[in-house]
């Protein structure tokens, strides 16, 4: 009977529960799919990490002869013939290159003892396929660490046979056995494949992610070398003590090192690492966060239920019930109701784990296997939230049906005014009376108050985030691509003889391997006059002329090592140093890069022989493929990053949605609670002559005075969080995020903001206006 009488009352309340219910599903769908979606990706690539011997560490080294290399016999006569590239020499004479090679290794192993490393090369290409422009990195295959792995089929065998990634394939129509036509040449491929140093398609300097237009490839040993495009090398080493490498060396013994890298710091390798840690913490923060909000929300309805049926509950005490039989059906009512929604927001958590598993499928390079269920994130999600729900709430039933019946028969008094409510009343001391009223009213609940407060602030800091990643990834890639006026960009294949210049192309001279600060950055020659590759700043201002008289940085430079306009940097090259003042910076994020004059550039790396050097052209037509080995179309770089972009704009919208539900929610369960608790209040102003308006300032507007300080609050504290951010990824993987906070974003916030406070007030304020003026007459009887 008891029971039947909490449903009664319960279902009268149902709108609560539903936003109660809403609340509490998010929190076991949030935890669910985050853990199972993680889970899904993480145990099959510890397995395939371990099993194909990913590399502990990465030797970056520089792509030319060192100083003391050219004083080798093999070297010097390359040399004297213009040939000081890795990637030059490894062409014209391979025996060389990989004598060289032998050498630097040798030399590494004697400076780090218990360290085994392996030359990795690789080639970056570009091709068009089904009209659009498509860019692969060619991975010769390892002998002993990252070795190649095969999702599918198998490697190639045959010179004209190739491997591809299988998110590459699933996204263009491939099937194994399917001909992929590169430089001309047709492939037949014959698997899908990933290389554990490659878990993230960061195949160069850009944010370019689109697994759908970019791919790693895998050909025969033959078939890599006679494969012809832009190569590059590193050495990959395994630590055989199994502890992380120092990554400081002597630059003196290690002359060819420009930087050592440790796998669980490098984006291409290592980001998979925190993605997956943080990403089950993220979720369980979230989770406990979401969790915490329901537990005192509901703790606040089963209060406010109980203290609204005091008198009934009396009368049972009286009659002789006791406390455990009065408790049971509040109990189990709302422990069935919290289990079933728990319950269902498991069931949604992993319905939605597999989508979220494809998504981070969709940029890792990783191997994938079903998800199977686990007590464990049931447990988790489930058992523990209930757990919290069954002590709070069965405290507050104790507590309250502690009560001897004749103190529960009498109208229950409020408890004294908590001490943010002092402190307020102090501030509003020549307040209006109805002022004093409005705002102190709303913060009498503390429990509420506090849940108000920091979901209001909690939404304000996603939304925040959501606005400062628009438009960050066309920053990090497109942007300045957009700004220049060139179509093609081509590098010259030293093979061949130079070809004639057409009128209007325009030269540039790229030097990699520079130093500046111990770190490497890449020189870029260009004429003052340039027209199709110009140099803009912040302001859209046209700097290249100052490209004569000093150097012109890019903003990403500027950023990572904190160099302004007018400050002298040294730039170190074949251990000599070169002084230029900085005399700009460009819009630029996409690389770490020093712009100099090309004909001064061209007499520092020949030794003043000539300022005719050159590595290839910018243009408005496409130049031949005949005297150029790469050639990159600039909308095609622009093409490939729009997923990227839509991936970003996908989870900021996300963000806003999500942000405003969790807000909304709160604001309309505990505005309703506090109609409920004012309800001969409100009546009693009606009374006394207050308007509909004016009794919706009073109750409810407040509210809105309260969001608005949460939101000035939240502010700093989004800032504060997104500079943490940008720090971490610059210092752990040497990744520049262009987060922007614009002042619009102030105001697009609050908008957001207000509509949220409206829509989740709206039903609060439609009962007031139905709440009678007898209901007051109807207490002063009782």
């Amino acid at each position: 009977m008891l029971l039947k009488n909490v449903i009664k009352t319960l279902r009268k309340k149902w709108m609560q529960l539903v936003a109660i219910g809403f609340i509490i599903i998010l929190s076991s769908a949030t935890y669910t799919m985050m853990f199972y979606g993680l889970s899904g990706i993480e145990e099959p690539t510890e397995a395939y990490l371990a099993d194909y011997n990913q590399e502990d560490f990465a030797v970056e080294m520089l792509n030319r002869v060192t100083l003391e290399e050219a004083a080798y016999p093999i070297a010097a006569a390359l040399l004297a013939r213009g040939f000081y590239s890795l990637s030059d020499i490894k062409k014209v004479e391979p025996a060389t290159f990989y004598k060289l090679m032998e050498n630097r290794i040798a030399e590494f192993e004697a400076s780090y003892r218990d360290v085994s490393l392996e030359l990795r090369e690789y080639k970056n290409t570009s091709y068009t396929y089904q009209g659009q422009s498509h860019k692969a990195l060619l991975v010769k295959a390892g002998e002993t660490i990252n070795l190649s792995y095969m999702e599918e089929g198998r490697k190639p065998s045959a010179d004209d046979e190739v491997a591809v990634t299988k998110v590459y394939a699933d996204k263009n129509g491939l099937t194994i056995g399917d001909v992929l036509i590169l430089k001309t040449k047709s492939y037949r491929v014959t698997g899908f494949v990933l290389f554990p140093d490659y878990t993230l398609p960061m195949f160069d300097e850009t944010f370019n992610l689109d697994t759908g237009l970019q791919t790693l490839l895998l050909m025969t040993d033959k078939a890599y070398e006679n494969f012809d495009d832009k190569e590059s090398f590193r050495l990959a080493g395994m630590n055989l003590t199994g502890e992380s490498i120092d990554t400081t060396y002597d630059k003196d013994a290690l002359p060819f090192v420009s930087q050592i890298t440790d796998t669980q710091t490098t984006m291409r390798s290592g980001a998979i690492y925190d993605e997956l840690t943080q990403g089950k913490v993220m979720a369980l923060g979230l989770s406990v966060f979401i969790a915490a909000i329901a537990v005192i929300i509901v703790s606040i309805l089963i209060y406010n239920l109980l203290h609204a049926e005091r008198g009934q509950i009396g009368i049972l005490k009286a009659l002789g019930y006791r406390r455990s039989e009065i408790a049971r059906p509040y109990f189990v009512a709302m422990m069935v109701f919290a289990a079933l929604m728990l319950i269902l927001g498991y069931f949604i958590g992993s319905l939605f784990s597999e989508p979220l598993k494809r998504l981070y499928l969709d940029f890792y390079l990783l191997p994938q296997v079903k998800i199977a269920q686990s007590f464990t994130v049931f447990a988790t999600a489930i058992l523990v939230p209930l757990l919290f729900f069954s002590l709070v709430s069965g405290i507050i039933i104790y507590r309250i049906l502690g009560e001897n019946a004749l103190e529960l028969l009498k109208p229950h008094e409020g408890k004294s005014i908590n001490r943010i409510g002092r402190y307020l009343s102090r501030v509003l001391s020549k307040a209006k009376g109805s002022t004093k009223f409005k705002y102190l009213h709303a913060i009498k609940s503390t429990g509420s108050f506090f849940i108000f407060f920091l979901g209001i602030m909690f939404s304000t800091i996603l939304m925040s985030f959501s606005f400062m990643m628009g438009g960050m990834v066309d920053r990090m890639t497109v942007d300045y691509l957009n700004k220049v006026d060139y179509e093609y960009e081509a590098y010259l294949d030293v093979t061949q003889r130079l070809p004639e210049t057409r009128p209007g192309d325009e030269k540039f001279l790229i030097y990699p391997f520079a130093s500046l600060d111990g770190n490497v950055v890449s020189l870029q020659g260009l004429s003052s006059r340039n027209k199709l590759y110009s140099l803009y700043d912040e302001e859209g201002n046209d700097i290249t002329v100052n490209i004569q008289n000093g150097a012109v940085i890019t903003k990403r430079l500027s950023i990572k090592l904190g160099l302004e306009e007018g400050d002298t940097i040294r730039l170190e090259v074949n251990d000599d140093t070169f002084p230029f003042i900085v005399k700009g910076v460009t819009d630029e994020y996409i690389s770490e890069k020093v712009y100099l004059n090309i004909e001064k550039l061209s007499n520092i790396l020949s030794d003043n022989s000539t300022s005719r050097l050159y590595s290839g052209i910018y243009a408005s037509r496409k130049p031949s493929d005949a005297y150029y080995s790469t050639i990159i179309s600039k909308s095609g770089l622009i093409e490939q990053s729009k997923a990227m972009a839509n991936y970003t704009q996908f989870i900021s919208n996300v963000m806003i949605g999500a942000s405003a539900v969790i807000a909304a929610s709160i604001l309309f369960v505990l505005t309703s609670f506090t109609v409920e608790k004012n309800y001969y209040v409100i009546s009693l102003l009606k009374v006394m002559g207050y308007k509909r308006r004016e009794v919706n300032a009073m109750i409810l507007n407040s509210y809105f005075v309260y969001a608005l300080i949460s939101y000035l609050i939240s502010i700093p504290i989004a800032l504060g969080i997104l500079n943490l951010m940008m720090r971490f990824f610059t210092e752990e993987y040497g990744v520049i995020l262009p987060l922007q906070y614009r002042p619009i974003f102030l105001l697009q916030t609050l908008a957001i903001l207000v509509l949220i406070f409206f829509a989740g007030t709206y039903i609060s304020r439609r009962k007031i206006a139905k709440i009678p003026l007898q209901e007051v007459l109807k207490s002063y009887q009782e």
